[in-house]
């Protein structure tokens, strides 16, 4: 079964399940680097806020061998997990003097993300581009993100300047900066004998590598961005160093000693892009560099 014919099936069934009263629709939803997925929403009357169910996953089940009704009972059971229990006033979102204090920045590739930038306020930063978010904290609909569009914008009257002065206020208090040592970003995914081979490494090496994020480990690459992280990095550091796009979550931090080769650093990236990461988490295949005299970062030819 092709996923246009499962997406057909699956929304008949769900239709059949949820009733007359309420309304089942499936669309293409434009996730980070281009990526697109299907979600599912049902809205049931007097509903205004539904989650948004991505059925791809749900076709890998399938394509897994499992059987079409179990996959209408997990959408279900999805569906209900994460239903507000009560209706959710959004009106609050048309004030901007409501929502100001919690808008945030996010990097994304710049080349990726062409289609979307088109509809969304951004800055360019190299070969990237800062976007703007909504970060909300609800009693019902628990903590999500709420990307900020053209639209909003003309809503608000406001313009991208001052949505990058919010953001820069507001995404270092709400998502704080964790900066430290590989071995201790890695304590708890590596074992203890690996996290001491990778101590001695860098020991004999003299390169100690640091990773960059915030503390959620989530979108934490934008923390290159925060004010005074990246002297405080080269304070460590003692000294200038590459910044290695390790995901959209995070940066690894490598001590530059003068003898840096661009290209094999942009090959390391590059492989680790392809072979580790899932499309939407890729930042950037390109090293970049902090110069610790200037203050300023640039890209590594």
């Amino acid at each position: 079964m092709k996923l246009e014919k499962f997406m057909e099936a699956v929304t008949i069934k769900v239709q059949e399940i949820a009733g007359e009263d309420a309304s089942v629709h499936v669309q293409e939803v434009r996730k980070n680097n281009n990526v697109l997925l299907h979600g599912m929403t049902i809205l049931r009357k007097g509903q205004n806020v539904s989650p948004t169910i991505y059925l791809d996953s749900f076709f890998e089940m399938l394509e897994d061998g499992m059987d079409l009704e179990y996959i209408v009972r997990r959408i279900l059971e999805v569906y209900v997990k994460g239903l507000p229990k009560s209706k959710v006033d959004m009106e609050f979102f048309r004030d901007f003097e409501k929502v100001k204090d919690r808008i945030v920045y996010r990097l994304v590739n710049r080349e990726k993300n062409k289609e979307l930038l088109d509809n969304i306020p951004h800055v360019d930063f190299l070969d990237l581009a800062i976007c703007f978010y909504y970060s909300y904290e609800h009693s019902e609909l628990g903590e999500g993100m709420i990307l900020i569009h053209n639209n909003h914008m003309k809503m608000w009257k406001t313009c991208h300047r001052e949505l990058m002065q919010m953001a820069e206020r507001n995404t270092p208090q709400l998502m704080p900066a964790q900066l430290c040592s590989m071995d201790n970003a890695l304590r708890g995914v590596l074992e203890e004998g690996a996290l001491e081979d990778l101590r001695l490494l860098q020991q004999e090496t003299g390169k100690y590598l640091y990773v960059l994020s915030n503390e959620k480990r989530c979108q934490g690459a934008a923390a290159i961005l925060y004010p005074g992280i990246l002297a405080e990095a080269a304070r460590r550091l003692k000294g200038s160093f590459y910044i290695l796009p390790s995901s959209i979550h995070e940066v690894i931090l490598l001590p530059d000693d003068g003898r840096g080769n661009g290209d094999g650093l942009h090959e390391m990236i590059a492989d680790i892009n392809q072979s580790q990461l899932r499309e939407e988490e890729v930042l950037s295949d390109y090293a970049y560099r902090y110069d610790a005299a200037t203050g300023k970062v640039f890209e590594v030819l």
